[in-house]
């Protein structure tokens, strides 16, 4: 009876290492979390003031000579010409325009230029190398040691009995 249970104890230990082993395995994470967010604005103001003055001067000299007839018999010299009983009016004038006006032109302009860039990457990736276990072969072998094992127990179980 000891041999039986000793044999009994060498079995579950056997079985216990059958079925605790289990095939190596080798994981690979990779995690790329690329996250980038940029948002600018950019604001350009440009003021133009430009200012025309004129300083225009203009002088008019102005020489009126009329003749008007008043005796047709008699003549009358001007400048070398004959003229005959005439009424000579003579008028001189001079005239000075002044033009000092000032235009004033103002151009203001507003820039702006907004940029926004978002990208987002995310990748996740992940591999699992697992080399095949051999225990599945050790299955058979149990399965014929648990045969010899009964026949075993059954022989010395109607050995002991009359």
């Amino acid at each position: 009876m000891e041999k039986l249970t000793l044999m009994l104890r060498y079995s579950c230990i056997f079985l216990f290492l059958i079925l605790a082993s289990c095939g190596s395995r080798k994981v690979a994470i990779d995690k790329v979390d690329n996250v980038s967010k940029i948002d600018s604005v950019s604001v350009s103001q440009k003021e133009t003031v430009s200012i025309q003055e004129n300083h225009v001067n203009i002088t008019e000299d102005v020489e009126e000579i009329e003749i008007f007839p008043i005796d047709t018999t008699k003549s009358i010299t001007v400048n070398g010409k004959k003229y005959h009983n005439v009424k000579i009016r003579y008028k001189k004038a001079k005239k000075v325009l002044v033009d000092t006006t000032k235009i004033k032109v103002s151009e203001k302009s507003l820039i702006k230029v907004s940029v926004k860039k978002d990208s987002k990457v995310k990748t996740f990736k992940k591999d699992i190398d697992k080399k095949e276990s051999h225990t599945i072969y050790w299955w058979w072998l149990l399965i014929i040691l648990l045969v010899i094992l009964f026949f075993y127990a059954r022989n010395r179980l109607h050995k002991m009995l009359p």
